[in-house]
């Protein structure tokens, strides 16, 4: 009877090595070919420093969990959060935060839909601008400062993965967030949602 082939180290090995060199060639290695036409067909525009320090906000504090980045392409779905997402919106987004969990509703297109006192208010009670909100309030994001100085090696980072920063933005991304309250940051990203798109539709 011939050995169980399942008990082969070398055999496993092999087959890990084939099925992970199979997904490189199928996932990685067409989308790093595809990178120069998305770079060219999309609206996309990097954030600035105060809106990247924002959006590490928004991750650290779980808002990703309860709200999604991704309207599908259905009509009740582009009724209620506008414009559906392409495949060239997300060059920039290094991870990206699309979700799939709708506790709250879709931010994808939230940009400019309020003013930046709304967003305050907001923040540190969801219930004084929407009644019905069981999102958590957040008033110490306006009491604790941000330094800023960790953002000129994220914005480094970014770089290195695409993002096209100039030297001046990365010198000056510093000054640009020392100083401001998490958030601060936190409004400056959310009202960056969606308005390189909408610059793209005429709206």
């Amino acid at each position: 009877m011939s050995a169980d082939f399942t008990k082969s180290v070398f055999i496993l090995i092999v087959s890990t090595i084939v099925v992970a060199s199979f997904s490189i060639l199928v996932w990685v290695l067409p989308n790093l070919l595809r990178t120069p036409e998305l770079v060219a067909n999309s609206t996309a525009k990097p954030l600035t420093a105060i809106q990247v320090a924002g959006r590490d906000i928004y991750i650290s504090e779980g808002c990703h969990v309860c709200h999604t980045q991704m309207v599908r392409p259905l009509e009740p779905e582009m009724k209620r959060n506008g414009r559906a997402n392409q495949e060239p919106d997300d060059i920039y987004e290094f991870p990206n935060l699309w979700g799939s969990k709708r506790t709250g509703p879709d931010l994808t297109n939230l940009g400019r839909k309020y003013s930046d006192q709304w967003h305050l208010i907001h923040l540190i009670d969801p219930r004084r601008v929407v009644p019905t909100s069981i999102m958590p309030a957040y008033p110490w994001l306006f009491e604790q400062v941000l330094t800023g100085d960790d953002i000129t090696e994220k914005m480094e980072t970014l770089r290195f993965l695409g993002v096209p920063y100039t030297d001046d933005e990365i010198a000056n991304a510093r000054l640009q967030v020392r100083g401001k309250t998490k958030g601060e940051a936190l409004i400056h990203y959310l009202q960056s949602l969606g308005v390189d798109t909408a610059e793209e539709d005429g709206q």
